[in-house]
């Protein structure tokens, strides 16, 4: 077996193929490479072709605004997943850009080669087609259920808070319930007074001891280990609050990728609160301390 058929054959998108059709269908494909930043393909260009992750990291993002500069991350993409794939199916144009995070290798199949492997080889066509529909269900669950909790999100947000701490509490008891599995989230709140970060949130779901979180690593969005995400909220570019999110069991590197993207924007969200939270209150201290002024 040669390395390009060793290479399709840890790749789910072919689980059912025999080492010869792995052979065969490796012939149509052409490899390619791209650096980190590189831009595989553009929002809104036209394209025919499915695209395999054989190694790095691709981001699919789409833009927000007119210049395509201000993008949203829709998701991460790690080896052995696809995409592209509705334009090969469905001949339309690219919805979002794909982005190489990490210097990448990709393997690429033109529609029309696809259509005739497919014809040609009606039961393993299926099988190709059953696993687009598997992952495409996937990630269209995904979506809906982000949509969902970010929809509850921005009633929150319309709320009045007293502080950041009840923001963060709140804000916690709203999205655990969109967490599949066992989680325990733990929220902290910064405290000016003392300099440090109080506990606001202590809810679990399962017996297991709080992560060790060291600091000196920085307060950025990251995975601490296979189980646990530190999630940093910030206001005037400073740490207001984080949230430490633990599962019972660890977590692929597929579900990684999508809950990163998830986050991100939760963590976006709650820093433009926790922001506006600050700024009224402020601005309250300010009337106060002014009409005390006038009364005394």
């Amino acid at each position: 077996m040669d390395k390009e058929t060793e290479n399709l054959k840890k790749i789910p998108l072919f689980r059912n193929f025999s080492d010869a059709m792995l052979e065969e269908f490796a012939a149509e494909f052409k490899r390619s490479s791209y650096k980190a930043g590189d831009i595989i393909f553009q929002e809104k260009s036209e394209g025919d072709t499915l695209f395999i992750l054989i190694s790095g990291r691709v981001a699919i993002e789409k833009g927000m605004d007119e210049t395509g500069e201000n993008v949203k991350q829709l998701a991460i993409l790690s080896d052995g997943e696809f995409f592209g794939e509705m334009s090969v199916l469905e001949n339309q144009s690219r919805f979002a850009r794909a982005r190489a995070e990490k210097d990448s290798s990709l393997y690429g199949i033109k529609r029309g080669e696809f259509f005739r492997f497919v014809k040609s080889h009606p039961e393993n066509g299926i099988a190709i087609f059953t696993e687009i529909v598997r992952v495409l269900s996937k990630r269209l669950q995904h979506t809906s259920s982000e949509l969902t909790m970010l929809f509850d999100m921005s009633r929150l947000v319309l709320q009045e808070h007293r502080s950041a701490a009840e923001f963060i509490e709140r804000t916690v008891k709203e999205i655990s319930l969109y967490f599949e599995g066992a989680w325990n989230f733990y929220g902290y709140a910064y405290n000016q007074f003392n300099d440090e970060f109080d506990q606001v949130v202590d809810m679990e779901s399962f017996q297991a001891g709080k992560p060790a979180l060291d600091t000196r690593a920085g307060m950025e969005n990251r995975w601490l280990n296979d189980t646990s995400y530190l999630m940093v909220c910030r206001a005037h570019g400073k740490p207001a609050g984080h949230i430490v999110f633990v599962k019972s069991v660890p977590v692929s590197n597929y579900e990684k990728n999508n809950l990163s993207t998830i986050f991100n924007t939760i963590s976006s969200i709650m820093s433009s609160a926790i922001e506006n939270i600050e700024h009224r209150a402020e601005a309250a201290l300010l009337e106060k301390l002014k009409t005390q002024r006038y009364t005394i």
